[in-house]
C-alpha cells in the first residue's frame, strides 16, 4: 500500500477513536488496582461509548478500513484482558474465573498459531509464518456459544468495574457472584467447543 494511502486509511475518525480506547485501557487497569473507582468507571464508560460511536461513524460515513478491522477487535480484547487482570488483583473477580477467561484466549491463540504453522509448505520458516499475504492464514470461526460467552464476559466485566460506584445505591454482590459462575461455566464450555469442534478454524487467503 502507498504510504499516503496507508496514512489516509489509518487516520480516519473511527480509527483515532479506537486508538484512544487502546491508550485508555492500561489507565483503566491502573485505576482499578489503585482503587480509584470513579476514574476507572468513567474511562471504562468512555471506552464503551466510543466503541459504539466509531462503528457507527465507520458505517454511516463509509470510513471502514483494513486498519480498523484489525485494531477495533484488538482494542476490545485489550480492554477485557487488562480489566480481567486488574479485577483479579483486587479480588473483585475470582481468580478461577479470571484464569478461565484469559486461559481460553491464550488457548485459541496458540491453536491458531499451530494451525498456521501446520499450513506452511516446506521448508517452514519464520519469514513464511509472518508472510500473511503470501501464505494462507487462520481465522477463528465464532460459534453461537462463543458469541454468547463473549457477550457475557463483557457484561460481567462492566458490572464489576461499575459495581463500586453503584453499590451505595444498589447491592449487586449476590447478582455478580451468580453472574461469575455463569461466565465461568460458559467460558469452559466455549473453550471445549473450539478444541473439539470440527469447524472452529478456517484457512483464509
Amino acid at each position: 500500500m502507498d504510504p499516503k494511502e496507508f496514512r489516509k486509511d489509518l487516520f480516519t475518525v473511527p480509527n483515532v477513536l479506537t486508538m484512544t480506547r487502546i491508550a485508555t485501557a492500561p489507565a483503566i487497569g491502573y485505576f482499578i488496582v489503585k482503587g480509584q473507582v470513579d476514574w476507572a468507571a468513567g474511562l471504562f464508560t468512555y471506552s464503551c461509548l466510543t466503541d459504539f460511536v466509531d462503528g457507527w461513524i465507520a458505517r454511516r460515513y463509509n470510513q471502514k478500513s483494513v486498519v480498523g478491522s484489525i485494531i477495533d477487535p484488538l482494542a476490545d480484547k485489550l480492554l477485557m484482558t487488562v480489566c480481567t487482570v486488574a479485577l483479579s488483583i483486587t479480588h473483585q473477580m475470582p481468580a478461577l474465573v479470571a484464569t478461565a477467561v484469559i486461559g481460553r484466549d491464550v488457548m485459541l491463540s496458540l491453536m491458531a498459531f499451530y494451525y498456521r504453522y501446520k499450513s506452511l509448505s516446506p521448508p517452514k520458516s519464520l519469514s513464511k509464518f509472518l508472510d500473511i499475504q503470501g501464505n494462507p492464514t487462520i481465522t477463528v470461526l465464532p460459534n453461537t456459544l462463543g458469541k454468547v460467552n463473549t457477550a457475557l464476559q463483557m457484561f460481567y466485566i462492566a458490572g464489576l468495574v461499575l459495581q463500586p460506584v453503584l453499590q451505595p445505591y444498589y447491592d449487586m454482590s449476590t447478582g455478580m457472584d451468580i453472574f461469575g459462575v455463569v461466565v465461568f461455566c460458559t467460558t469452559i464450555a466455549s473453550g471445549c467447543s473450539y478444541v473439539f469442534g470440527k469447524h472452529a478454524f478456517r484457512y483464509v487467503k
